[in-house]
């Protein structure tokens, strides 16, 4: 993503415009990565939130890329393009559903160790960890529905319940 904060924003309401929900769910879990970088000491830690942050961010603009990809496809009429783009496209969600589920993991470690003073940054970056989980998820669910693959929507479920449960602890 390239640009300011308004330039993106005009870039999401603009009719038309590939950059949607699932740039700003993976932008979303960028913002919180960056809050927790700025609360948390361990080097560690601030490394993998680094990483996290510039993978999402990444992923802005890769969503709308793979999505256009998924549009281009169904007006060719060409079904295996289709259900390539398509599958291609949920990866970029469940890639942002993995960071949030990391970040809301990062977030519950934190707690114990962040001056009381700072608890709202940390509340934050939880919220948007939280709400960039969930849009992932309603964006998987609607792209595997799309897709209409039994056997694969197993696999992308299985994978999300096993990323629940890995950063659950």
């Amino acid at each position: 993503m390239q640009g300011s904060v308004e330039q993106f924003l005009n870039q999401v309401a603009r009719r038309g415009s590939w950059i949607g929900g699932g740039s700003v769910a993976a932008l979303s879990a960028a913002l919180s990565a960056a809050l927790l970088e700025k609360l948390v000491h361990q080097p560690a830690a601030v490394r993998r939130l680094y990483r996290i942050r510039r993978d999402c961010l990444s992923l802005v603009q890769q969503d709308a890329d793979t999505f256009a990809r998924v549009i281009r496809a169904t007006r060719t009429k060409d079904r295996q393009a289709f259900r390539r783009s398509l599958k291609t496209a949920i990866e970029v969600p469940c890639r942002v559903f993995a960071h949030a589920q990391a970040l809301h993991a990062a977030c519950r470690r934190a707690t114990r160790s962040i001056n009381a003073r700072f608890h709202s940054d940390l509340q934050c970056a939880g919220a948007l960890a939280d709400a960039a989980g969930a849009a992932s998820c309603a964006f998987i669910e609607t792209n595997l529905a799309w897709l209409g693959d039994r056997m694969y929507t197993r696999s992308i479920r299985g994978r999300l319940r096993s990323m629940r449960r890995t950063h659950a602890r």
